[in-house]
């Protein structure tokens, strides 16, 4: 039995708002694309049906009338037959200005497109800030302040981190309806080296490594160098240790993984007797 909207956690609601968020963002922009497609269309086919028709019996030209000083648009015939010219002078000037109007509304859908992106985009942000800081909150609560459960090693930390992270949640509940564990992989081979643990997301893979050694600086920076080399999306990264050399726990630290050339989140951690301590929450 699935769960409710009133049974989700705290951060799986968050996650939900901003996937609907961008749902509804992607559906504004497509209404408002296929508004500009579907007038751009009926524009250019009223033009081209009035000057075929026009085609066919003459032409409009400019013709200036010196005694007046102004300038009229007149429609000249190719033949002598009797034709309502001046009813074609007021259709041709209606025409004009239904694509003034049409370039009004055009620039006002435009707007829209420009607005709605925006708006979007900055809704987006600040949710996802605020997912952010969730994760860092709940990062600390769990992590810090309880007792990991499991058999090994990889396990513990997830059962840890589903408690984080909605997109383990859901796959944790899924598991559960069909009375499995979270499905992981041990013991992975990627470029040659040894993962611990990867469970596969919608957002990509989640990732433990283990070190049973104190980690350095290089460590990290070959760490991402083999994930970035890895053609699978990555969600998320545990760097799991019992120490990190002095450089990491210095003032340096912030620096050190702002200039890592990556695009995933990536955490380190240390791995205590009783539990975890978040040296780096990305």
């Amino acid at each position: 039995m699935s769960k409710g909207p009133q049974d989700l956690s705290l951060a799986e609601k968050l996650d939900n708002a901003i996937k609907q968020l961008g749902a509804w963002y992607r559906i504004s922009i497509i209404i408002v694309l296929v508004g500009l497609a579907s007038l751009s269309g009926i524009i250019s086919m009223s033009q081209f049906y009035f000057h075929d028709e026009i085609g066919k019996h003459g032409y409009i030209d400019e013709i200036y009338v010196q005694d007046k000083d102004i300038t009229v648009l007149a429609f000249i015939p190719f033949t002598e037959d009797i034709f309502p010219a001046e009813g074609i002078v007021a259709l041709y000037i209606t025409q004009v200005w239904l694509m003034y109007g049409n370039g009004i509304v055009i620039a006002l859908l435009s707007f829209l497109f420009v607005w709605v992106t925006y708006r979007g985009k900055a809704h987006t942000q600040e949710f996802e800030s605020i997912e952010r800081q969730f994760i860092r909150q709940s990062y600390l609560v769990n992590f810090e302040t309880s007792v990991p459960e499991g058999q090994t090693r990889v396990e513990k930390i997830l059962n840890e981190a589903i408690h984080v992270f909605p997109t383990l949640k859901e796959i944790q509940r899924k598991a559960k309806q069909k009375q499995t564990k979270i499905p992981y992989k041990l013991d992975q081979k990627i470029n040659g080296d040894t993962i611990d643990g990867i469970v596969s997301t919608k957002k990509g893979d989640f990732i433990v490594k283990f070190y049973d050694k104190t980690v350095t600086v290089s460590d990290i920076k070959n760490l991402v160098t083999l994930l970035s080399k890895s053609r699978d999306k990555i969600f998320r990264v545990l760097c799991v240790a019992k120490d990190y050399d002095e450089e990491l726990q210095s003032n340096k630290l912030i620096g050190i993984m702002d200039q890592l050339p990556k695009y995933f989140k990536l955490d380190l951690i240390f791995e205590e007797e009783h539990g975890y301590s978040m040296l780096w929450i990305d």
